[in-house]
């Protein structure tokens, strides 16, 4: 799943519970791999990884890799956007947001470290999360992907705006 509804998800946790921010992280770190249970598309991370050894590459050699990250950083930065949008209020409830979203994204940022380091604790991080991934499949993996990705997040933004009323 790409990392704004991952965000979206993990700020929406922290703020339903603003005062609790452990146990806000600790369910925007754990949504993350719930999402990931779910069909979705992903990026594709293949021009980041040298083929034989599978371990990240420098993106600077590889336009293919370069480009991905742009959309990357791009989707990053629309979730911070976002979130800021739709959670900041005052300090309490950017730090509360924060939170969400790197609880949100973090097990993706793991990822990244496994496949740069190959030890542990990454391994086990890495066994964690391929644990819980899914992909989409069949001809329409890309729609069915894409409108879960924007479906979820909708959901749970409105669920959080009822409550808060």
């Amino acid at each position: 799943m790409i990392l704004t509804p991952h965000a979206i998800i993990g700020a929406t946790l922290t703020n339903v519970i603003p005062n609790e921010p452990a146990l806000g992280f600790a369910l925007a770190f754990l949504s993350h791999y719930a999402l990931d249970i779910l069909p979705h598309t992903d990026y594709d991370i293949s021009n980041f990884l040298n083929a034989e050894t599978k371990t990240v590459k420098s993106i600077f050699k590889n336009a293919g890799a370069a480009l991905h990250l742009l959309f990357i950083a791009f989707d990053f930065l629309l979730a911070i956007f976002l979130c800021v949008l739709f959670f900041v209020r005052d300090e309490k409830s950017l730090i509360i947001t924060l939170v969400g979203i790197i609880g949100g994204v973090l097990p993706d940022f793991l990822q990244f470290l496994f496949y740069k380091y190959k030890n542990q604790p990454w391994k086990f991080t890495q066994k964690i999360h391929d644990k819980f991934h899914h992909e989409a499949e069949g001809e329409d993996k890309r729609v069915r992907g894409i409108l879960l990705q924007i479906i979820l997040p909708t959901c749970f933004l409105i669920v959080y705006f009822l409550i808060k009323k």
